[in-house]
């Protein structure tokens, strides 16, 4: 499916003349280009603009799902008084479940802040509880909390991408049956409360059980600050045969102007699993208008960032301007994967 489209900023830096499906533009950061494109699954269909509202990204269930007849004997919700007497009702839901012995494996996510990060607190937690569900294993098998990192990490996938289509898409890969998720909200100064629940991926109902938790609250507030499993990038100050990046609107460079846009496809397997969320690059848009120095700042799984990184460089533009001369402009661009 192709098409295209332009991107081009006004001189105030207002949006101006944007267009390919639903295709908006903007300012971050002060004075930083940022285009958004919202890539649709691909059909057999004539191409169609995009509606103006958009689906949002299938949440993942907050309270108990309703357990299956089969299931009626797995725990109710409770409150419970620490980690192992947690990790020991997850085994005894898991078990009720009936999966077989080749295909109980569970996974533990990062635990997230009330807000949606992931914190080093609750990456912390997440490993004790991993433990401990790994000291009382008798048939399953508990995923080693480093893969896990490592898949995050490899896209700069964050706590706030975690939706229901890529916990699929990452359980899949992890070889899990069950995904343990929790949030942490800190009560007093002493306490922190840890709601978790596990959701048996085959279900695509999401059953699941879920359960509270009261902690010892970390001694350091900088332990609940927001934090993910991968180090922030460096910034791009030049390009790759060493010239000097600009900014646009600052000392008297021009916007960019885009005009050949195509969207990134969906993978096969990110339409197996539906998965819907953002992709955040950089770029370097250079004197001859093409983009360089692109990176994934925030990234989705299954193929979704390299596709959008590999259809970034067939983008076009013409250059951003400093006294009639092209310069290369640092840009930041968003790419919305939804499907309908």
């Amino acid at each position: 499916m192709k098409s295209k489209g332009k991107f081009r900023l006004a001189p105030d830096g207002n949006p101006s003349g944007c267009r390919l499906h639903t295709l908006t533009c903007g300012l971050v950061l002060g004075f930083l280009s940022i285009a958004t494109i919202v890539a649709q699954e691909p059909s057999g269909k004539p191409d169609a603009p995009t509606p103006k509202t958009s689906q949002t990204a299938i949440p993942l269930p907050t309270k108990l799902a309703e357990i299956p007849t089969a299931a009626k004997s797995a725990p109710e919700l409770d409150t419970l008084p620490d980690l192992g007497t947690l990790a020991t009702r997850f085994l005894e839901y898991a078990s009720v479940r009936g999966c077989p012995k080749k295909d109980c494996n569970i996974a533990v996510t990062n635990f997230v802040l009330p807000d949606g990060n992931t914190s080093q607190y609750g990456m912390q937690l997440a490993d004790e509880l991993s433990k401990e569900l790994a000291s009382r294993r008798k048939n399953f098998q508990v995923i080693d909390r480093s893969l896990l990192q490592d898949s995050l990490a490899k896209d700069r996938i964050p706590a706030k991408s975690m939706n229901a289509g890529v916990l699929r898409s990452i359980a899949f890969a992890l070889k899990a049956r069950f995904v343990v998720v929790g949030t942490t909200t800190k009560t007093n100064d002493d306490v922190v409360q840890l709601s978790a629940e596990v959701f048996d991926i085959a279900d695509k109902d999401w059953a699941g059980y879920s359960a509270v938790a009261s902690l010892v609250a970390p001694i350091s507030n900088d332990d609940l600050s927001p934090s993910e499993p991968y180090p922030p990038l460096p910034p791009i100050t030049a390009t790759s045969s060493g010239e000097k990046v600009y900014r646009a609107g600052v000392d008297g460079v021009s916007m960019p102007n885009c005009i050949y846009m195509p969207n990134p496809p969906y993978s096969e397997e990110a339409r197996k699993f539906k998965v819907n969320g953002t992709v955040l690059f950089d770029a370097v848009i250079n004197p001859v208008g093409r983009l360089e120095n692109t990176r994934i700042t925030r990234g989705l799984p299954d193929g979704l960032s390299e596709t959008t990184i590999a259809t970034a460089q067939t983008w076009r533009c013409n250059p951003a301007l400093k006294d009639g001369k092209a310069v290369p402009t640092l840009v930041h661009f968003e790419i919305g994967f939804r499907l309908y």
